[in-house]
């Protein structure tokens, strides 16, 4: 009678001391891991953000807008530009629009979610389509800020490239299982250009200093 009960308590003990490990080793491995499997999610989380917010202001930026609807110029008798001001209604009705447009495809990734499997978080060929999958859910939080930018830059000899941007700002949630973290996107997206013969200007005034704003639209997140 004794050596059975013994042999239960025995058991008992060997069985807690198995689970104990195996608790103990699953603690390390989630430590280990848990670096590997958030720096994942953030990059996947971001570029599903960015190509939604550029898929957002191109296609408010193509609606039959060139680039001499965003500035005037003006040309001397040998065809240099001598002066270049920019057109702040058009600009900043394209920077509000696109902030609009731009909200909505980010709170339409709150209806999506991603299953990754393990193996393909650890970077590895062999194991990447191995492992139970990892589901990850992205919420867009704060604010999503639009700003309109220009930039001058050599396109050759003796021209100037004019480019015009929407600058854009914004963070997600992400949401793994017993994880989250919160990850900022900035994203530059270009929406016109221009060549312009010869040197830049003497006499320009840039976007910023014409009046244009940032637009600031709330998400609503969770």
């Amino acid at each position: 009678m004794f050596r059975r009960r013994r042999r239960i308590s025995s058991v008992k003990i060997l069985a807690l001391a198995f689970f104990m490990i195996l608790a103990f080793l699953f603690c390390i491995v989630e430590v280990s891991l848990k670096p590997t499997i958030l720096a994942y999610a953030e990059t996947q989380a971001k570029w599903a953000a960015t190509e939604a917010i550029h898929k957002a202001v191109l296609e408010e930026a193509g609606k039959n807008i060139e680039y001499q609807d965003m500035f005037h110029i003006e040309k001397d008798l040998q065809n240099r530009v001598v002066f270049m001001q920019p057109n702040v209604f058009i600009i900043n009705k394209i920077a509000s629009e696109s902030a609009l447009k731009i909200q909505k495809k980010l709170e339409e990734l709150k209806k999506e979610s991603f299953d990754i499997p393990l193996g393909q978080m650890l970077g590895s060929k062999l194991l990447a389509h191995c492992g139970p999958s990892v589901n990850i859910i992205l919420l867009p939080i704060g604010t999503v800020k639009v700003s309109p930018i220009d930039k001058f830059e050599e396109a050759g000899i003796n021209q100037t490239r004019h480019s015009i941007y929407l600058q854009v700002n914004s963070k997600v949630k992400i949401i793994i299982p017993f994880l989250s973290t919160v990850s900022d996107v900035n994203t530059r997206v270009p929406i016109a250009e221009a060549v312009i013969l010869g040197e830049v200007p003497k006499t320009y005034l840039s976007i910023k200093s014409e009046g244009t704003q940032g637009f600031y639209f709330p998400l609503k997140g969770e």
